[in-house]
């Protein structure tokens, strides 16, 4: 059995009605957990018991954070591996089948699917398909998204990151997360939700981008899409410069984006530096150890 994870938060009804639908498809023993901003009460008002699947459905509720959500969700798993998805996504069977494939020839990664831009709930394409990703520092754009040309259409292939979306891991996987910090969840919103990355390949459990697996992702924020409201940009700032402190050991790097964040961010990087060091020293520290194992520019680029 898989454990299918879902973000909602605020989410129209058609949207979970899709992705119950597509997960009906699937011919593979599966629960499906979502963790929702809303109470218990909101959410099955909202959407109903949700009981005529033929599978368990479980809500967890009064999830501030997309990290909160998702440990709660790695948690409760009885699954194994563990697909997390947003709540706007579209998939085909074939799809989840190449990426459980390719999960199961490398146990301890972290697997993710090519990704396409495409209408929600409808899943018409509107765009070419994404990758990996970086994340690139100038004086005009820190924290730049930065997707990475594929590799290769005929293999997986590893990559720093893979966006937050659609991904997949091993229970093991996810409890070697848990023991070294988790997915970031003590801010509120969306966050720096793929930072997770960058601890997980310390700890030997790399990412890998199945491009043979494409899912459609509605993006927000977008003209004519929905837009991120105030609770999910909220933690904006603060989950960057929190997984920038966590992560960045190399002298010359630290000082190089640190310079952009101070003239671009401002107070904003001071006070939230300050936040850091005071709630993630200690893992800052516990992750000291591993500091040597990955080349922190291949993560963060600094233009």
């Amino acid at each position: 059995m898989i454990t299918i994870g879902i973000q909602e938060h605020n989410e129209n009804k058609a949207f979970i009605l899709k992705m119950l639908s597509q997960i009906s498809q699937l011919s593979i023993d599966k629960e499906v957990i979502f963790a929702t901003s809303s109470g218990f009460q909101e959410f099955y008002s909202k959407y109903g018991t949700l009981d005529n699947y033929g599978f368990p459905i479980s809500v967890i509720g009064k999830m501030d954070s997309c990290g909160a959500g998702r440990n709660a969700i790695g948690r409760m798993a009885s699954g194994d591996p563990i697909l997390f998805l947003d709540a706007h996504i579209c998939f085909t069977p074939d799809a989840v089948s190449r990426v459980l494939a390719t999960q199961k020839a490398h146990p301890d990664a972290v697997i993710a699917p090519s990704l396409q831009p495409v209408a929600f709930p409808e899943c018409t394409p509107e765009g070419g398909k994404g990758h990996g990703v970086a994340f690139s520092f100038s004086q005009q754009t820190p924290f730049e998204w930065t997707w990475l040309p594929s590799e290769t259409e005929a293999h997986e292939y590893t990559s720093p990151f893979v966006c937050g979306c659609a991904f997949m891991m091993k229970k093991e996987t996810f409890n070697v997360l848990n023991t070294h910090g988790g997915f970031l969840g003590s801010h509120q919103g969306l966050g720096f939700e793929e930072e997770k990355s960058m601890r997980l390949w310390r700890l030997n459990r790399p990412t890998f981008v199945e491009p043979r697996a494409t899912f459609g992702h509605m993006f927000k924020g977008h003209q004519g899409k929905p837009q991120w409201d105030q609770h999910s940009t909220a933690g904006f700032y603060r989950s960057r410069v929190v997984g920038f402190y966590i992560n960045v050991f190399d002298k010359d790097l630290w000082n190089q984006i640190e310079s952009i964040l101070i003239s671009t961010w401002g107070d904003e990087y001071v006070k939230n530096l300050e936040y850091a060091k005071t709630n993630y020293t200690w893992l800052r520290n516990l992750m000291k150890p591993f500091k040597d194992k990955i080349d922190e520019r291949w993560f963060l680029r600094v233009k």
